[in-house]
């Protein structure tokens, strides 16, 4: 998770949105700081807006009261029949839309996708490997 500490949301509702961010975004190799900042910029967003956060409170209690156990505490299988079941509350909506772009816009996680970043400002792709993919098989020559 994120150095950051919440300051709209609270600690466990934060942990549970970066939960959920991960389990609607699975990368293992993935830090929990990049989903942390999925939490970060709600946050931010909720301390803005009141409705917003109340919200998110209680998009986590319906998480966390489908069962016994804290959605942050559940198994991966467990968490993604969740989120299926809340599929397209204002909470899910609100994590996936800021989860895709927090997470795939993280160097962090280029890295573990093996994308090198933007290529404009290196020169391009055309003279940078653009022909370097070795998880690819070679095209077949003459056609």
């Amino acid at each position: 998770m994120s150095t950051q500490l919440p300051v709209a949301l609270e600690q466990h509702v934060a942990e549970t949105v970066a939960a959920l961010a991960r389990t609607l975004y699975p990368h293992n190799a993935v830090p929990d700081e990049v989903y942390g900042r999925v939490s970060v910029a709600i946050d931010a967003a909720a301390n803005e807006d009141a409705a917003q956060a109340r919200m998110v409170r209680d998009g986590v209690a319906d998480l966390d009261g489908r069962s016994a156990t804290p959605f942050i505490e559940r198994t991966a299988d467990e968490r993604l029949a969740d989120a299926r079941a809340i599929e397209g509350s204002e909470l899910f909506e609100l994590v996936r839309s800021t989860a895709v772009v927090e997470v795939y816009s993280d160097a962090a996680t280029w890295r573990v996708l093996g994308y090198e970043g933007p290529s404009f400002a290196k020169g391009g792709y055309l003279r940078r490997g653009f022909d370097d993919l070795d998880w690819l098989p070679d095209p077949p020559q003459g056609s």
